[in-house]
């Protein structure tokens, strides 16, 4: 069992503030007007640094290098889903897809992470 630490906190809520940091950057420079790119696609590059400061923190080792080798399942995975469905592959729809799914798969984890971390106290 070990001790509840401040740094816990701030990691907790570290999506959050990232997301709201995000919109506001999107909203303030009108990025998706201009560019259709969302909160959450500024996003993703910090949820993987959480994902790995969180493990370390939690379980004194790092599982980014186990996600990452997911990463490039689900990057296979898609490319061969798109092939089959659509019998070629569009690289802007491809790597819009693909990122849209490494957040949704990074935001996943990360609550995850949370809810261990958290039963590890108990």
């Amino acid at each position: 069992m070990s001790t509840f630490s401040p740094i816990y906190l701030f990691w907790y809520f570290f999506p959050a503030i990232v997301l709201f940091a995000a919109k506001l950057v999107v909203s303030v420079f009108s990025l998706n007007k201009r560019f259709r790119i969302k909160a959450s696609d500024l996003t993703v590059p910090f949820l993987l640094f959480g994902i790995h400061q969180l493990s370390n923190v939690s379980f004194q080792f790092s599982i980014f290098p186990y996600f990452l080798i997911t990463l490039l399942l689900l990057g296979i995975a898609l490319a061969i889903l798109q092939a089959y469905f659509f019998e070629e592959i569009i690289y802007r729809r491809f790597f819009k897809m693909y990122w849209r799914s490494v957040f949704l798969l990074a935001f996943v984890l990360y609550i995850v992470l949370i809810i261990f971390s958290i039963l590890q106290f108990f």
